[in-house]
């Protein structure tokens, strides 16, 4: 029987970072352990989570103000991490930010992915070991069209902003349409709101969706989507915008 080898291979990332006492902030309230924290002979720290071992400096003399780091950290039970995170943030900051810098993502409409962001843009994607892409494909109508190009926008370019524009045009050209199509790009867009903030209009959104009359097997079927914003908002620890 053969015996596997030891890698002798390892590998730590050196993120880049303006202020080492907010980075280290930040991950220590995600829940990272701080294994050192240094003032000589230079300013760097570096933290860790289980396996995951991170060194951040600001790297100046390599180039490191206009730089970011962003590395996949391949997993299994994505899903714990994730929770981790959420619960390590509300815990020490009183909620979870999911716009700006740093941030935590919302988990992928298939749940096989999410993002970190620290306080200076480096950004650590969390993935499923058994990811495979996802089948943004054959979509069944218009709503079905805009809706795989929104998830697109906001999964995997963790860019709400575009989401955001996306629906705002859709809605915009189907403003005297109603029903579950409607309703679908109302709630979707109303989730995008809250996490770029801006509650008083997610919650203005969310009584449109409310006003539409749905059959009940319309309702059931597109039930998580259609609440997906307060799920968001109750998941962050945010309050209503009104």
């Amino acid at each position: 029987m053969k015996v596997k080898e030891q890698s002798t291979i390892g590998i730590e990332p050196m993120l880049p970072s303006e202020n080492i006492d907010e980075s280290v902030a930040f991950y220590r309230a995600i829940g990272f352990e701080i294994v050192r924290d240094e003032t000589f002979p230079y300013r760097f720290a570096e933290v860790r989570d289980g396996d995951l071992w991170l060194m951040t400096s600001s790297y100046a003399q390599f180039g490191g103000k206009k730089a970011f780091g962003a590395f996949i950290v391949n997993v299994t039970e994505l899903g714990k991490f994730h929770d981790r995170f959420a619960v390590n943030l509300r815990n020490n900051l009183g909620i979870v930010p999911l716009s700006g810098l740093p941030r935590l993502t919302r988990r992928s409409r298939d749940g096989s992915q999410f993002r970190v962001f620290d306080p200076f843009g480096n950004m650590l994607v969390y993935m499923d070991k058994q990811y495979a892409p996802p089948l943004y494909l054959d979509a069944q109508d218009r709503t079905e069209e805009i809706l795989n190009q929104v998830w697109f926008q906001r999964d995997i370019y963790a860019n709400d902003r575009a989401a955001a524009k996306t629906l705002d045009r859709a809605l915009e050209e189907t403003k005297n349409d109603s029903g579950i199509g409607c309703a679908r790009l109302l709630a979707a867009r109303a989730e995008i709101a809250v996490a770029m903030g801006e509650l008083e209009l997610a919650s203005k959104l969310e009584d449109r969706v409310s006003r539409i009359h749905l059959e009940d097997t319309e309702f059931r079927r597109f039930e998580e989507e259609l609440r997906s914003s307060q799920e968001l908002r109750n998941w962050a620890g945010l309050e209503s915008g009104v």
